[in-house]
């Protein structure tokens, strides 16, 4: 029983950061992430502009998903993010 309780303390979910180009100010704060950090994650995925991205994500892992505008269709692998 504890150790289920301290799961579910710990278990971590996939966060948005920034959303069609606008930054979710509430997330970047509660998961101490700087905008010049997701910044980085774009030109990472080799775009340029902030606005030419559907969604950068936290993954549970500690990294970043970016996910730029034309592969934003239905939007299904979001499903899951807070």
């Amino acid at each position: 029983m504890r150790s289920s309780q301290f799961a579910a303390l710990v278990k971590a979910n996939p966060t948005l950061l920034l959303s069609n180009g606008e930054y979710c100010d509430s997330a970047l704060k509660s998961q101490r992430v700087t905008k010049s950090e997701i910044r980085a994650a774009v030109r990472g995925a080799g775009i340029i502009a902030i606005e030419e991205v559907a969604a950068v994500v936290l993954e549970t892992d500690g990294s970043f998903s970016v996910m730029p505008h034309s592969n934003s269709g239905s939007k299904t692998a979001l499903s899951d993010v807070v």
